[in-house]
């Protein structure tokens, strides 16, 4: 029998017995102590423990409802030690230590895949291009000229909504996890502390020496990037507008599937209560509708509505409910649900097409008055 202790790590809480956490709480004081003297040592560790506590929940998604000693050796192991980072600095690469050291990173790294997310680094509208840069390893600016070139080919609409869908759907990369993760490098120690500390250099030494550098730059890459800076305000001042604009409307469609979405719940019940001894069987729910078709329709309705309402309404009101992303297998499950909820919707549609499609034919006859009526007597 064994003591457990429940510890709150980057908003997510944990049940961990008593040997793994000493070891842990061991392991983020050395990690403390070691990274106190670099600048933005403060959000190094917020994303040190981010990332042990999206490990750790990976054992809890599997079924384990304690953490153990093992679980974070496991952890531990692959996000690298302190005293593995000063060896490194100290080291040769050909020791032994160091060769140890990469067998461990380069299994990471075989373990680790990219996330496709937008930079917020180098981004000049929403960071789309430079998130897909850094996503297949290809220049952002060529990246951009490409865009661009296809929004003036394409009418400025499809290339204009692919780009909005991006901008919606894809994360932006906040952490140092984020971004490692973005380039497709492993999340280790040397990694994060190294993203993060990079991170605050940026602004002042590497701005700072690109600035008095003497290599000077091409007349292309001067055209290239006053394009590229053209458009992006050009974009900026349409997209204000257009959320402007589209700011009505999205209320006004909110408003219609709130109102829909209602109409089928109370019609679902009206349909599932003619199923009572006490209410006359022979009730349909819509024309000669089946019942029970009438209750498959109205759930599918719901579903095939309420999911995207639901997704939407959760990523405009998280962050200010301070809530957690959604785990990634409640994501399947209401994928896979609302594509039933589809196939739901388009069968009723094709039962209906067949019930109610024909023709229809009326023959009315009319007796006419005498032609002498309508221009009176000769």
């Amino acid at each position: 029998m064994k003591k457990t202790f429940t510890v709150n790590l980057n908003g997510i809480v944990f049940h961990i017995d008593e040997d793994a956490y000493q070891l842990l709480d061991s392991y983020l004081t050395n990690l403390r102590i070691h990274f106190s003297r670099e600048e933005g040592s403060d959000e190094i560790m917020s994303d040190f423990e981010a990332r042990i506590s999206e490990l750790l929940n990976e054992r809890i998604r599997l079924g384990f409802n304690v953490i153990t000693i093992e679980h974070v050796e496991e952890v531990i192991q692959r996000m690298g030690k302190p005293e593995e980072l000063f060896a490194g600095e100290e080291k040769d690469a050909g020791s032994e230590f160091s060769a140890a050291t990469e067998t461990t990173s380069g299994a990471s790294d075989r373990r680790f895949r990219k996330r496709l997310m937008r930079d917020p680094d180098d981004k000049m509208l929403g960071g789309v291009a430079s998130g897909l840069a850094a996503y297949f390893g290809i220049d952002t600016t060529l990246l951009r000229l490409v865009m661009i070139l296809l929004l003036i080919v394409s009418m400025t609409v499809p290339i204009t909504i692919i780009y909005i869908v991006l901008w919606l759907v894809l994360p932006l990369a906040r952490t140092a996890t984020d971004r490692l993760m973005m380039r497709g490098e492993p999340v280790n120690l040397e990694n994060i502390g190294r993203t993060v500390t990079d991170g605050f250099e940026k602004a002042s030494d590497d701005m700072r020496a690109y600035i008095r550098t003497n290599a000077t730059r091409t007349q292309l890459q001067k055209i290239a990037d006053f394009i590229v800076s053209f458009f992006a305000a050009v974009l900026k001042v349409g997209a204000v507008l257009l959320g402007i604009l589209l700011i009505p409307v999205c209320i006004f469609v909110l408003f219609i599937l709130l109102i829909v979405v209602f109409a089928l719940i109370v019609g679902g019940w009206s349909a599932v209560f003619s199923y009572l001894p006490w209410i006359d069987s022979d009730m349909y729910f819509v024309s000669e509708m089946p019942n029970y078709m009438a209750v498959w329709g109205s759930i599918s309705g719901i579903l095939l509505l309420g999911i995207p309402l639901m997704a939407l309404l959760y990523r405009l009101f998280r962050r200010s409910l301070n809530l957690g992303p959604m785990a990634g297998a409640v994501k399947w499950i209401l994928l896979l649900v609302w594509l039933a909820s589809l196939v739901g919707v388009c069968a009723i549609g094709v039962w209906a097409l067949k019930e109610y499609s024909g023709f229809y034919f009326e023959t009315i006859s009319q007796t006419l008055p005498a032609l002498s009526s309508w221009f009176g007597q000769a």
